[in-house]
């Protein structure tokens, strides 16, 4: 299956999306991805998918939810939670650089879903990859290249040969509010597709410790 990757050039972005006669200039390819969080009170589980070059934090990268809205992370055994206090002001700031999911909560029952823009640089060059190690147990990540494939047979995002027999790869349904998973049979063989979209984050529950999972860079 091809990798799809939502790319735009350095010019366009500083044409099109920031308004400033400075020049932007940037060794890595330069990118954008429109993120839908859920409406309604709903919570949508995203990564953010680009680095901003400004330490990739919550009061830069989420600007746009309601009071009371929430920002959830994973803290390996458990969850931290960061609220909306209104007019923009987060209870907690966090760093959520690329390859970590996180759940965002909107915070209004009659709020409609909101589009959050990321924006920034590629990580890493074409041509590149990534090594990301892989924690024994549940971990919330998404894929630190903007990718858009099945995780479990791209061998891009190459993930699906990574992980031991009975792991399993876990998504957010926003619509449903509930989780859907694919498990690893053995072999590399899983009983069902995992297709990840940019900006969508995912937990990895790994059977086994010190898996490395190499993502590899081709746009």
């Amino acid at each position: 299956m091809r990798t799809k990757i939502l790319l735009a050039s350095a010019a366009a972005l500083a044409a099109g999306m920031f308004a400033s006669s400075a020049q932007v200039y940037s060794a890595n390819v330069v990118g954008y991805a429109n993120v839908v969080f859920a409406g309604a009170g709903g919570y949508t589980l995203v990564a953010n998918p680009f680095d901003d070059g400004n330490g990739n934090q919550l009061t830069n990268l989420v600007n746009s939810l309601p009071n009371k809205s929430q920002v959830i992370t994973w803290n390996g055994t458990g969850y931290n939670t960061a609220i909306q206090k209104g007019n923009g002001i987060w209870g907690a700031n966090v760093s959520l650089p690329p390859g970590l999911g996180f759940f965002v909560k909107n915070g209004v029952s009659t709020s409609p879903p909101i589009t959050n823009t990321f924006v920034g640089s590629v990580i890493v060059n074409s041509g590149g990859s990534i090594t990301n190690p892989i924690a024994l147990g549940y971990s919330l990540v998404g894929s630190p290249i903007p990718y858009a494939a099945d995780a479990t047979t791209d061998t891009n995002i190459n993930l699906g040969v990574v992980l031991a027999n009975k792991s399993q790869l876990i998504d957010w349904n926003s619509t449903a509010q509930t989780f859907d998973t694919a498990d690893q049979k053995g072999n590399g063989i899983w009983g069902s597709p995992f297709p990840i979209t940019v900006g969508q984050g995912f937990f990895i529950k790994a059977q086994t410790a010190g898996s490395n999972w190499v993502e590899n860079a081709s746009y």
